[in-house]
């Protein structure tokens, strides 16, 4: 699994669709989605979209993947 811990760079784009792991701050690692078409899922206010746990966001990848 791919981690962040100081911001997103340019492996969001390079990757295939994929969950990551992104620390928040040193103790809170929230998960994303990287590998899209945009570099990674975005909220409707265009910061990054981040999922508690593992399995929310592989729901999430779940979704979008059947979606094409």
């Amino acid at each position: 699994m791919i981690t962040f811990t100081n911001g997103l760079d340019s492996r969001t784009r390079e990757a295939a669709p994929q969950i990551a792991r992104f620390y928040v701050t040193a103790n809170d690692a929230q998960y994303c989605i990287i590998g899209t078409d945009y570099g990674h899922i975005h909220t409707t206010g265009g910061d990054v979209r981040t999922w508690r746990s593992q399995s929310g966001a592989r729901r999430f990848l779940r979704h979008y993947l059947a979606r094409g």
